[in-house]
């Protein structure tokens, strides 16, 4: 019997001895063969290159770290372990292994960035914003004046349209004065054309059938998008005094619950998660059938310049607003930074906006909009109008050195730990500030 006991312990041992063994070796097996598909993950995230060995960077030190960070990212099984994490985070706890990600009530998707505008979180201050509205009026009308329809359009906020599926701990406080808020009274008083898509949604909110948020993404759903643009087409033929292509929708939409069968953006937080399986969307997404009639007489394809944020990629990716209703020399000014030539995918030029003549690009157009969100009023307009206010309205030589004694002011009244923050870039920092406070100074007797 004993005997019997030792021979069984034996086995058993010899068993955990092999199991162990193969759990060892099954990742280097798998990453040498990849015998089991694995899903590759998604979002920013870049594989470590095989570092080259020298003796320096064996010696420094370098060399091994950047050698175990190449094999840890394709070591078997990682993706797979990854994702397991992932979703039992999300499914147990309700938390995303992101800090990018806000996990809502009924798992409805966010990014803080949004929530923190919806909360006055980043709240500029009055003046400012009353100095970037009247700069923006002024280019407005030196634009009409040649010939140029200028649109300001604020698109909506996920968390501002959908307060209900926020965390308790993320609700705002009530009477919370915002960006929003602020740009939108300025807009008015000024008597700016903007098209404001926030309002525009939270009626949509109560009438339209359809999300017009996705549950898993951050930007209007295709949807949402498509309605907004046959508003802003319509707003652009009332203010350019021209006619645009007719747009039709054929048919019922098509309605589409299955995760990995959403267009365009109607994922985009969803997908960054990595996880293992994801539940059906529910209520599902709507897709509208479109079709762009040919011209017809008296109809035309003006040139439009497009300078915004993310929202604008729903304008061409899914129905192709853009391209199909303006010229092809029409471009995307990606935060007025990357050039884009509008299509159903993200193609670039290859060119910066700083690459390109500014007055030629603007005065090539006979339409440009300026599309962004809440949380991106703080980036003054991607510095696209104040550069459009310079090229129109250069300084003098009095003004520059009306700007010079203000920047000695203000170096003059510097406290000593204001110049030891800002170290070698005090003089310059004070000196645009100093820029800044002036044209703030000339736009107030406007």
């Amino acid at each position: 019997m004993a005997q019997h006991q030792r021979i069984n312990y034996a086995i058993v041992k010899h068993l955990l001895l092999g199991l162990l063994v193969l759990i060892l070796v099954l990742p280097g097996i798998q990453a040498r063969t990849q015998l089991l598909p694995e899903k590759p993950l998604v979002g920013a995230y870049t594989p470590a290159d095989h570092p080259d060995f020298t003796w320096a960077g064996f010696l420094d030190n370098s060399y091994a770290p950047a050698l175990e960070r190449y094999v840890e990212d394709r070591i078997g099984f990682r993706s797979l372990l990854i994702r397991l994490r992932n979703q039992l985070s999300f499914s147990l706890f309700q938390v995303a292994r992101s800090s990018d990600i806000v996990v809502g009530q009924h798992e409805v998707l966010f990014q803080p960035s949004p929530i923190r505008s919806y909360r006055g979180k980043d709240l500029m201050e009055p003046r400012e914003v009353r100095f970037q509205v009247r700069q923006l009026r002024i280019v407005q009308r030196d634009f009409a004046q040649r010939g140029i329809t200028l649109l300001y359009a604020l698109a909506p906020n996920k968390a501002r349209l959908q307060p209900e599926y926020l965390p308790a701990y993320l609700q705002p406080s009530a009477g919370s004065l915002t960006n929003y808020d602020q740009f939108a009274q300025q807009l008015t008083a000024d008597s700016v054309d903007y098209l404001d898509f926030v309002s525009l949604f939270a009626r949509w909110k109560k009438t339209k059938p359809y999300p017009l948020f996705p549950q898993a993404g951050t930007h209007w759903s295709c949807y949402g998008a498509s309605l907004a643009a046959d508003t802003l087409l319509r707003r652009l033929e009332a203010m350019g005094h021209f006619r645009l292509r007719t747009v039709r929708e054929v048919g019922p939409p098509q309605l589409v619950a299955n995760t990995d069968s959403l267009h365009g953006t109607d994922n985009d937080i969803g997908w960054s998660m990595n996880l293992l399986w994801v539940k059906p969307t529910d209520p599902p997404l709507a897709y509208r059938h479109l079709v762009f009639d040919p011209l017809q007489p008296g109809q035309v394809r003006p040139s439009l310049l497009l300078v915004g944020d993310s929202f604008g990629w729903a304008l061409m990716q899914v129905a192709p607003y853009i391209q199909r209703e303006f010229a092809a020399d029409s471009r995307y000014l990606y935060y007025n930074k990357t050039v884009y030539i509008p299509d159903t995918v993200a193609h670039p030029t290859g060119q910066k906006v700083s690459d390109l003549d500014l007055k030629q690009n603007i005065e090539s157009r006979k339409v440009i909009v300026l599309l962004l969100t809440e949380h991106n009023l703080t980036e003054n307009n991607f510095f696209f109008i104040s550069s459009v206010y310079h090229l129109y309205h250069p300084y003098t030589g009095a003004d520059w050195a009306a700007i010079d004694r203000l920047a000695q002011e203000m170096v003059s009244k510097a406290t000593w730990d204001e110049a030891a923050a800002e170290g070698a870039q005090f003089k310059q920092t004070m000196y645009d500030r100093a820029q800044r406070e002036y044209e703030r100074q000339l736009l107030e007797k406007h």
